[in-house]
């Protein structure tokens, strides 16, 4: 499954697992089945207790009401949950802004209005070919509104908290005194760093921390420290925290 970073508008950012193909699927498949329940146990009830009506009358009203239940279901629920339909609910899957913001009306409208090319007209095929083909799986809809489906219980990448909650030491001498040339967002980049180097451990972020550890001890005057990449970063964390706070 993608990763998608979204930024928060308090500047906290939060990776999350976007929801293919399968995931959104089985939600769907859980929405169609209570929208079915309902569907029936209307008609039971509606036929049941509704003896005065005429026959064609009560099929014309029970028509009209569950047509408008049916095509409304998923913007209403979604609108009234924050971004989760039964299905969601019960698979763990919420639709979110890329940017961070909470949905706003228009963007359910827009992701609902789109559900005709999706999936009505050209009979599913442009929603699944998207969710499946498009970096962030998303449908045409959510490309439109700036939105996708993603997995919950996302990962916070990094906080002042985070490095706020580094162990404190009682008359601390001082190791790396030139830490302190340095600033809060430049510290947050360099946690971020080591999170997404100890998450994905690959080449790439190994040559990325390396390279951003050699930087630092030149700037530093710091070249014949010797200590692996990971412990020299951390340690300049924690001074900073130290330092500074």
């Amino acid at each position: 499954m993608a990763k998608i970073d979204v930024t928060t508008t308090q500047n906290v950012t939060i990776q999350y697992e976007t929801a293919g193909f399968l995931w959104r699927f089985i939600a769907w498949l859980i929405d169609t089945s209570a929208i079915s329940v309902f569907f029936f146990a209307s008609i039971y009830l509606f036929f049941s207790f509704g003896s005065s009506i005429d026959s064609e009358l009560k099929i014309a009203i029970f028509s009209a009401v569950f047509t408008i239940i049916k095509f409304s279901y998923s913007l209403l629920i979604e609108m009234f949950t924050n971004g989760q339909s039964i299905g969601k609910k019960i698979v763990g899957i919420v639709v979110i802004k890329l940017n961070g913001n909470a949905l706003e009306t228009s963007d359910y409208l827009i992701r609902w209005a789109y559900r005709m090319v999706d999936f009505g007209m050209s009979f599913f095929s442009v929603g699944t070919i998207s969710i499946l083909m498009s970096e962030k799986n998303q449908r045409l809809g959510d490309m439109i509104a700036n939105t996708t489906v993603v997995k919950l219980k996302p990962d916070r990448i990094v906080t002042l908290d985070d490095l706020q909650n580094l162990p404190d030491k009682e008359d601390y001498v001082p190791k790396y005194p030139q830490v302190v040339r340095y600033n809060d967002e430049e510290m947050l980049a360099l946690k971020n760093l080591l999170v997404r180097y100890q998450q994905f451990r690959n080449n790439t972020y190994n040559d990325i921390l390396h390279t951003t550890v050699v930087k630092l001890k030149e700037q530093m005057g710091l070249e014949d420290i010797r200590m692996d990449d990971v412990s020299f970063l951390r340690e300049i964390i924690s001074e900073y925290v130290i330092l500074t706070r």
